[in-house]
């Protein structure tokens, strides 16, 4: 994937469930872009907040639709 289809990133956590998760590679391609084009990017995209996603049982990992609003 591309920065032009990240439309939510994760900061991840370290965790090993959390491992391979596509939010967490989306936050790594933003972090190897360019300030202004990363800064633009994260203001469209969704950040999902990695302990709420935890808690909620990875609902966001590897692609799969939210169970409730994020």
């Amino acid at each position: 994937m591309d920065e032009r289809g990240i439309t939510h990133f994760c900061l991840g956590n370290g965790a090993l469930k959390c491992d391979g998760c596509d939010k967490e590679k989306n936050w790594q391609t933003l972090n190897q872009l360019p300030d202004a084009l990363r800064l633009s990017i994260q203001k469209s995209a969704a950040r999902i907040d990695d302990t709420e996603c935890i808690l909620a049982g990875r609902p966001w990992h590897g692609g799969n639709q939210p169970t409730k609003g994020a």
